[in-house]
């Protein structure tokens, strides 16, 4: 009677356990399959959802997808696989680090480059190894991925062209960085050079892609009015849609106006002289009441001027309300009068032009290049 009474029990325990695991659903059904195989036995691929992509630019936001699959032995997915993934060196980073696979065996991880590091980043492209493991497992798998520095935009102020950065460039480019001059019509103003830029910018990240090279942002150098034209850009909210900036570094830029720029309003037509006297609308309307009112805190700022500047004093050349530093060279004094600058042009008053040709600068600007710039802090609403 006790074998009938246990017989019983246990048939019925089956039938019970049987009716549950037919009443399960797919998905479980495919994850308790897959926690009871034998992993050694499955293949693991990874490939790069963009392929037409041979190097990233060296920049955390520069994020680059790569897919992972699972097979069986006979080519089929397997859903709920569990990956971990990890980048050699800490080289960059990998999100997320622990994922298992969708129904179609397959699961999207980013790969996040690193910021430029000299010390760490010694070859040119540099290479990040991005390895994947099944759990619990002897299969692997990895994908390299290159990458290199973000290219730096050169942007000429008032008067000028992108010729007055070709000893920068040329000093830039033997230390390995990739240079781009910017030319737009000044005399239009910084309104018209932002929009200028914001398409340069667009276009030369799709010129980069053609080329199988990902950028996300650039590192700016702006010299003088140029510096007006990065900020007028990057405080608009057509920049919040684009946010294609890392970095900006600013020299000889007048930030308040500069006073010859009154008396230039008599000989010179044009927004762009307009633009630069420091009542104009520019400084007392424009900057106010953009991002920041003017400066954007989620682009690292350095800030360059040169002693006895002949046309942006020290005063306009500051960004001490955002709480950025200046770093100030003394280049000499020049003999030039107000009515020399005007009667030539801006961009011809030798300690004005001169920054843009002074080894010590240059060093200063590659330093800048290479490291961490400070955040411009928040200005609240008053």
């Amino acid at each position: 009677m006790l074998k009938k009474v246990r017989f019983s029990f246990l048939a019925m325990a089956i039938i019970i356990l049987i009716f549950f695991i037919l009443s399960l659903s797919d998905d479980v059904k495919s994850f308790i399959k897959y926690e009871f195989s034998k992993k050694d036995l499955l293949i693991l691929n990874m490939y790069l959802v963009n392929p037409g992509i041979d190097i990233l630019a060296f920049d955390p936001e520069n994020k680059f997808v790569i897919r992972a699959e699972v097979l069986d032995t006979d080519g089929n997915p397997v859903p709920f696989a569990r990956i971990i993934l990890n980048v050699d060196n800490g080289f960059g980073s990998v999100y997320p680090a622990d994922v298992r696979t969708n129904k179609y065996g397959e699961a999207l991880i980013s790969y996040v480059p690193p910021e430029y590091d000299s010390g760490t980043a010694e070859e040119s492209p540099a290479k990040a190894v991005i390895n994947a493991s099944i759990y619990r497992s002897n299969v692997t798998a990895k994908i390299e991925v290159k990458l290199s520095r973000s290219p730096v935009v050169m942007i000429h102020g008032y008067q000028s062209s992108g010729d007055i950065f070709e000893n920068l460039m040329g000093f830039l480019e033997s230390k390995g960085f990739e240079t781009i001059a910017f030319n737009y019509d000044s005399e239009k103003g910084v309104a018209y050079g932002s929009r200028e830029l914001e398409n340069f910018l667009l276009q030369k990240k799709l010129d980069y892609l053609s080329q199988g090279i990902q950028v996300k942002r650039f590192d700016i150098i702006a010299h003088s009015m140029g510096g007006l034209v990065a900020r007028f850009y990057t405080c608009s909210k057509e920049y919040i849609k684009n946010s294609d900036v890392k970095k900006i570094i600013f020299i000889s830029v007048p930030h308040k106006g500069s006073p010859i720029a009154s008396l230039g309003a008599k000989y010179f037509e044009g927004q762009g002289i307009l633009d630069l006297i420091p009542d104009s609308e520019l400084f007392t309307k424009a900057f106010p009441s953009m991002i920041n009112k003017g400066l954007n805190s989620t682009i690292q700022t350095g800030n360059i001027i040169a002693q006895y500047d002949e046309v942006v004093g020290t005063n306009s050349a500051t960004l001490e309300e955002w709480g950025i530093g200046t770093e100030l060279f003394n280049l000499g004094k020049s003999n030039i009068s107000v009515d020399d600058i005007l009667n030539g042009t801006f961009v011809e008053a030798p300690v004005h032009k001169g920054i843009l040709s002074n080894s010590k600068v240059f060093e200063k600007i590659l330093h800048m290049l290479e490291t961490s710039l400070p955040y411009p802090k928040l200005i609240h609403e008053s």
